[in-house]
C-alpha cells in the first residue's frame, strides 16, 4: 500500500530540517577552522561572522552568531530537500506508470 502524500511531505520535512541542521554546524565548523588557521576574518553573510585574535600570548577566535540567519538557513536547505525529493518521487511514479502501461 503507498504511502499518504501528507505523510512522505511531512518526513521529507522532517529529514529536511536534521539535513539543514546538519549543513549549519558544518559550514560553521569549516568557518572556525578557516578563521583559526588564516590571519583575515571569515564571514558567512547573515550566519556568522568570525575573527582571530591573541589574548594572554594565546590565539582566541571570537564570533558573532545570527541566529535569525542561521534558523533561515536551515529552513531553506529543508525547503530544498523537501520540493527536490517530492519532485523526484512523482517523476519516479510516473515513470512506473508508463512502464505498467506499456507492459
Amino acid at each position: 500500500m503507498p504511502m499518504p502524500f501528507g505523510l512522505k511531505v511531512l518526513l521529507h520535512s522532517l529529514t529536511g530540517l536534521v539535513l539543514g541542521v546538519c549543513v549549519m554546524f558544518i559550514a560553521i565548523a569549516a568557518a572556525l577552522a578557516m578563521a583559526f588557521s588564516t590571519a583575515g576574518d571569515v564571514v558567512i553573510p547573515g550566519v556568522i561572522r568570525i575573527w582571530r585574535s591573541a589574548e594572554n600570548n594565546a590565539t582566541a577566535l571570537n564570533f558573532v552568531p545570527q541566529p535569525v540567519g542561521i534558523g533561515v538557513g536551515v529552513l531553506v536547505v529543508a525547503a530544498l530537500y523537501v520540493v527536490i525529493r517530492t519532485l523526484a518521487g512523482r517523476r519516479s511514479r510516473q515513470a512506473r506508470q508508463q512502464a505498467e502501461n506499456a507492459g
